[in-house]
């Protein structure tokens, strides 16, 4: 059995997990500290993993100040390195409906303390800002949030594992955790196995990795032969963190802590094309039927966020096309259309399934795990994770190093397990 010793190790090499070893490298090495450092994962490429599948958009205006904070801290960085991670600030525009219309402008004065710049305006407004727009039925009003916009989500998550990796952090792919060893409330070893590669084809190994990730019982087979794992590889640590995403209550519950509350929910986005509407000017566009748009290349980017499919680990895309009846039809490009009429004549071109992780309010944690001395969690934000993932890092290297939260972030103690300052429920997560 290959032996490893580390001081801090990650379960989870996703956009949080290399952020988080990103800041924690760098604060040690700030303070003239040495520490070995490793980031394990079974798909650290992250074909499908949630990291790739999001649509790209970042904004601070959330309900919470845990959220707002977090966002914040992480857009102010983004801009630092904004050709890096082709940060493109060209905000989001959020058609509301009468309800969401009441609840922006009750947050409204919450943006200002923060300093974010949103503008509201009026329903008759909206085709001066979204010129395509020209149907107006079911508008209340229009938020325009300038501190927002989109950014490459590979560029950002390489940014973070080459800051890592030159302050001599080990990234370990095709480990599938098998066992955690507990010692009088302390994590001491976690036990893995390596993935072996199937000698097929690139879709071979795809498959071989979704069903680590979606259904891991189930024995894998390559030309009639059952796939197997090779030898266990054995990782001790002083530190160890939970930033597996979607599937982080499988480690939690390796670890015994069983966690009914992160539950993961598919999301479907698809890739059209309609050179009849120029979006090349504005950042992530939002109807009031929740559907959310914006530039892709040549092409555009369309999700929509359905609250009625059931949880589970479903990563298949199962939204079709243009045919009558489709759940792309039905929830996307039938609202797009009656919204925009340029819409009418559109050419369907791709799409993808990726998984959220929810939680009750829809917030995620950040904190230590409840009834463990070395433990700590960093997950389930529920789509904000590329939004939050350099101040999460930082508030998490905040926590393990300091034992406390930096003045910009202090809100981020909320997102403990213990919800100190009660539920922070958040609605739409584009």
């Amino acid at each position: 059995m290959a032996d490893y010793n580390f001081d801090f190790l990650f379960i989870g090499g996703g956009i949080l997990g290399s952020s988080g070893a990103m800041a924690l490298s760098k604060r040690l090495e700030e303070r003239g500290e040495n520490a070995r450092i490793a980031v394990i994962d079974v798909d650290l490429e992250g074909e499908h993993s949630s990291t790739l599948k999001n649509a790209g958009g970042v904004r601070a205006t959330w309900k919470n100040r845990a959220n707002i904070e977090l966002c914040k801290y992480s857009i102010d960085f983004y801009e630092t390195i904004r050709e890096e991670i082709q940060f493109r600030e060209l905000g989001y525009f959020w058609m509301h409906d009468e309800a969401w219309w009441q609840e922006i402008k009750k947050n409204h004065p919450l943006y200002k303390e923060y300093g974010l710049t949103v503008e509201l305006y009026p329903r008759e407004s909206v085709p001066e800002f979204l010129p395509f727009v020209d149907n107006l039925d079911g508008i209340a009003g229009l938020s325009i949030s300038r501190n927002a916009g989109l950014l490459d989500h590979y560029s950002l998550r390489e940014y973070y594992r080459r800051e890592a990796k030159k302050r001599g952090v080990k990234f370990f792919d095709r480990l599938y955790v098998k066992k955690i060893i507990v010692e009088d409330g302390r994590v001491t070893e976690i036990i893995a196995n390596q993935v072996e590669k199937p000698e097929g084809n690139i879709r071979d190994n795809s498959e071989l990795i979704k069903t680590y990730l979606v259904n891991p019982e189930k024995r894998f087979r390559v030309n009639g032969e059952i796939g197997y794992q090779s030898e266990a590889v054995s990782f001790k640590c002083d530190v160890l963190i939970n930033t597996a995403g979607a599937w982080s209550p499988r480690i939690s519950k390796l670890y015994g802590f069983n966690d009914e509350k992160i539950k993961p929910r598919r999301r479907q986005m698809v890739v059209i094309r309609c050179a009849e509407v120029d979006l090349s000017s504005f950042g992530l566009i939002i109807d009031t039927s929740h559907v959310y748009f914006h530039k892709d290349a040549e092409n555009i980017l369309a999700g929509y966020s359905n609250m009625d499919e059931p949880y589970g680990y479903d990563i298949e895309f199962n939204f079709g096309g243009m045919d009558e009846g489709s759940p792309f039809v039905k929830y996307i490009w039938l609202p797009l259309w009656r919204r925009i009429s340029k819409f009418e004549r559109i050419k369907f071109i791709r799409g993808w399934a990726g998984l959220y992780e929810e939680t009750p309010d829809r917030s995620g944690y950040l904190g230590r795990v409840p009834g463990f001395k070395n433990v700590y969690e960093c997950g389930a934000h529920t789509g904000r994770g590329l939004m939050i993932s350099h101040g999460a890092g930082m508030a998490l290297t905040d926590l393990i190093l300091d034992g406390k939260f930096r003045e910009e972030l202090k809100h981020a103690k909320d997102l403990s397990r213990e919800r100190p300052s009660g539920d922070l429920f958040e609605e739409l997560h584009l």
